[in-house]
């Protein structure tokens, strides 16, 4: 068993014998109770993952160590110290000359939008911290993303604490007193006036609950890491003990040892569980592991902690606050995300739940017999960094909006940029909704950007020219929206005609002045829109100018085959779904573009045969659609059959004109034989095509906003249009 003494806590390291001195745990951590299951609380505020202490742990415990504690050691922030004169404390009394701590860790980004405030456990230090990952690269809070100012609580040692206090006994602190210095080192020593996020483990996480508590708008994020917004009964127990304990005669030498060896008993009974302490720590010899428990501490030692454990027999968010639950009503919205361990016999993680079923957060559980060390990383850690850098990830906009104003009319279109993209130029995907979508509904209820995120390419969704009127077939005022793709409101051609006489009225745009009977679509010049668009981006930096693809759906997609044949060169291939030219305007490109062309067998909305639909509109067929783009791209072979394993999974039935052209490029046509108007299993059901997300809410204030999709991320039809297009 190794025995590392702690500087400035007089903590004990304890070293496991199985792993001799590789991984040094710092035992002096906060506490509060066993855990009880007493009613459950709703399931939705309830998660737990799957864990156990592995035996692969020990040896990611020890790489953690070597390969992230140690290099921090020589780039660790430096100890700094803020003066705030007078602390006053709850009690009444005060701190003259009162001093706090403090160590800043990582870069600031330029908008100071990283800023995270992890104040420290019961005895422990801002460096601490550091030593146990909790804060460093690839920590629980990563200084390569975020800029972490760790904080000594009052009464550690290193800010002001009986230890160092030089002016008659050291007044009682609580977790207030805490929360409200650190508040005075942030605005008043710092200059900040928000951070993005308080992040604390054990009496941390007492103290960020409080910070929920006294200042709710100062942190965009809290989580609390097995803590508790209030004790219990056994807490209560606990702490009556430790205090008693604390409180004895330190001055009288048989009283401080008979303090020293209850306080170290009590380490070793609710820090772990027995199984683990029994596995971990006892060995054959049970008085030496009992004396490591115990350690050397000082009788400054034991003072501090007695200053903390004073806090935390106080500590209760509900205290003083006689109307809490309207106090909770009042923190609606609040981002909250606590985590607690299943075994932790320190902090009963009860509460928590009581209290996220009020406020509405989550509670995420984690099992194990490491009880409350389980975030460090001998035992759970592995597992608690995913889940907090999930919560904290910087929220940026889903997507720009960007406006373009020509011919006296200012067009608008927005751009989503993935969450995790690289440094290289990105893919970029235009994408063209249908009738009477709006461009951020056509994102959210197909799930685009979810698809974008996990591929690692940019995708700009175009707005098309819009108006209300009333509609047929429905009463009241309804948003119309569509494309001009100069073909379908040209009618009758040598080809035919685009609908029969008794055709279900589509009303005319106003910017038509006037409609033939086939007339329905926008006559705004949408290709100089599309080509305007596809100018402006491919000047960005992040944007790959040779990777443009051009997507479109419904009379999106007859928009973008019309663009596609005038602007080949401008694109790198194109996707046409759900739709094909009105007869005699099949077109193809000058140049070997790529293209894939997907249609539904049973559409009745846009016939994929050449013949009326029910509703009394006529397309081509999506045979010569795609035969004619074929000729123009110099496919001399006919079409043979063409499947990949994703077709193959969704049922597709496809062929292929292949290798055509000066560049091989493939014309891909696909049928989904049992689909209607609808591109597949990418529609998201209970989402409206004609909703608005928050970006385009203020352009659009008629329409409905864009419930969320929550953790649904559909990637049928689009699994199989990137991994077509991708390839130029």
């Amino acid at each position: 068993m190794c025995l590392l003494a702690n500087p400035f806590t007089a903590s004990l390291i304890i070293q496991a014998p199985a792993t001799g001195c590789r991984r040094p745990v710092c035992v002096d951590m906060p506490a509060v109770a066993p855990r009880y299951r007493c009613k459950p609380m709703p399931l939705a505020m309830r998660r737990s993952i799957s864990g156990g202490l592995k035996k692969g742990h020990a040896l990611l415990a020890l790489l953690i160590m070597v390969l992230i504690v140690v290099p921090l050691a020589a780039n660790s922030g430096e100890l700094q110290v803020a003066n705030l004169g007078d602390c006053k404390l709850e009690s009444g009394e005060q701190i003259t000359n009162c001093l706090v701590t403090y160590r800043v860790f990582g870069k600031r980004n330029a908008d100071e939008s990283n800023i995270v405030l992890m104040p420290t456990w019961v005895n422990g230090s801002s460096q601490a911290l550091a030593d146990s990952n909790y804060l460093g690269p690839l920590g629980i809070v990563d200084t390569d993303h975020y800029q972490v100012i760790a904080i000594d609580a009052l009464g550690n040692g290193l800010s002001s604490s009986p230890s160092n206090h030089d002016q008659g006994a050291f007044p009682v602190v609580s977790i207030r007193d805490m929360v409200s210095s650190q508040h005075r080192v942030l605005t008043e020593h710092l200059g900040l006036s928000r951070i993005h996020a308080v992040v604390g483990a054990s009496m941390g996480a007492y103290q960020t609950y409080e910070w929920l508590m006294m200042y709710p708008d100062f942190a965009d994020r809290f989580v609390p890491i097995e803590g508790t917004p209030w004790s219990t009964f056994y807490g209560y127990l606990r702490d009556q003990l430790q205090l008693a304990t604390l409180k004895l005669d330190l001055e009288d030498p048989k009283q401080f040892e008979a303090a020293k060896s209850i306080a170290g008993a009590m380490k070793g009974l609710v820090y772990w569980t027995p199984d683990y302490v029994n596995r971990e720590m006892g060995g054959d010899n049970f008085e030496a592991a009992y004396e490591a428990l115990v350690g050397s501490p000082s009788a400054d030692d034991l003072r501090n902690a007695l200053a903390h454990r004073q806090a935390i027999a106080t500590h209760d968010i509900r205290r003083d606050r006689p109307d809490f639950p309207s106090t909770v009503r009042a923190l609606s919205g609040r981002k909250v995300l606590a985590v607690v361990y299943e075994e932790d016999l320190t902090v009963n993680p009860e509460p928590n739940w009581e209290f996220a079923s009020m406020l509405g957060f989550e509670v995420i559980e984690v099992p194990g017999d490491c009880g409350h060390f389980g975030p460090n990383p001998e035992c759970y850690q592995d597992q608690l960094i995913p889940i907090v850098s999930d919560f904290l990830a910087l929220e940026f906009p889903e997507m720009e909006r960007h406006t373009l104003a020509g011919k006296g009319v200012t067009r608008e279109y927005f751009l989503h940029i993935p969450r995790q993209a690289s440094s290289a130029p990105l893919p970029l995907v235009i994408a063209l909704h249908g009738w009477s979508s709006t461009a951020t509904g056509f994102s959210r209820a197909y799930g685009l950007n979810g698809h974008a995120d996990d591929n690692g390419y940019a995708i700009a969704y175009l707005q098309g020219s819009n108006f209300y009127s009333p509609l047929a077939w429905d009463e009241g005022l309804h948003f119309v929206s569509s494309w001009n793709d100069e073909a379908s409101n040209l009618t009758p051609t040598p080809a035919g005609p685009h609908c029969t006489a008794d055709r279900v009225p589509y009303p005319c745009p106003p910017d038509c002045g006037s409609c033939n009977h086939c007339g329905w679509t926008s006559c705004g010049d949408d290709v100089g829109f599309v080509d305007d668009v596809i100018t402006e981006l491919s000047q960005r930096a992040d944007i790959d100018e040779e990777r443009i693809y051009l997507f479109g759906n419904s009379n999106g997609a007859t928009m973008a085959q019309r663009y596609a044949c005038g602007n080949s060169s401008r694109v790198a291939a194109v996707v046409l779904s759900l739709s094909q030219m009105p007869p005699g305007y099949t077109c193809g490109p000058a140049n070997a573009l790529p293209m894939f062309h997907y249609y539904a067998g049973r559409d009745d909305g846009v016939g994929h045969d050449g013949t009326a639909t029910s509703d009394g509109w006529i397309f081509s067929s999506a045979a010569d659609n795609t035969r004619v783009w074929a000729e123009h791209v110099g496919c001399s072979n006919p079409p043979q059959l063409w499947q990949s394993d994703l077709t193959d999974q969704f049922g597709w039935e496809c062929s292929a004109y292949r290798d055509c052209g000066s560049e091989n490029v493939d014309v891909v046509s696909c049928k989904d034989p049992d689909q209607h108007h609808e591109l597949g299993e990418q529609r998201i059901p209970w989402i409206p095509a004609n909703c608005v997300t928050a970006s385009q809410a203020d352009s659009l204030p008629g329409q409905p906003l864009c419930p969320d999709s929550g953790s649904v991320r559909p990637q049928s039809a689009m699994d199989v249009f990137w991994e077509f297009i991708s390839q130029y």
